[in-house]
């Protein structure tokens, strides 16, 4: 498969490979030069969810977060990720 470098310096990844490996807006990744011409573009892991969505028998949602506690900067975080 081939490839071009945008005037942005960004190279896309095709669609069939985005599909196969699961790969999503956001996905990070490491790019190391090993020598001129051949680079190494490694997916990174996903950071652990610091907490949990989920909704309750009544319909409202319940937030978790990891060890029980929930902190402002975890609220700010899930205000980022609602529509």
């Amino acid at each position: 498969m081939k490839t071009a470098l945008t005037e942005n310096g960004q190279i896309g990844i095709p669609p069939e490979i985005r599909r196969t490996d699961h790969l999503e807006p956001g996905t990070l990744f490491s790019f190391d030069r090993l020598t001129p011409g051949h680079y190494l573009l490694t997916k990174l892991a996903a950071p652990p969810q610091r907490f949990t969505l989920a909704t309750a028998d009544d319909g409202l949602p319940v937030i978790r977060g990891l060890g029980g506690v929930i902190t402002a900067p975890m609220v700010k975080d899930i205000e980022s990720q609602s529509p």
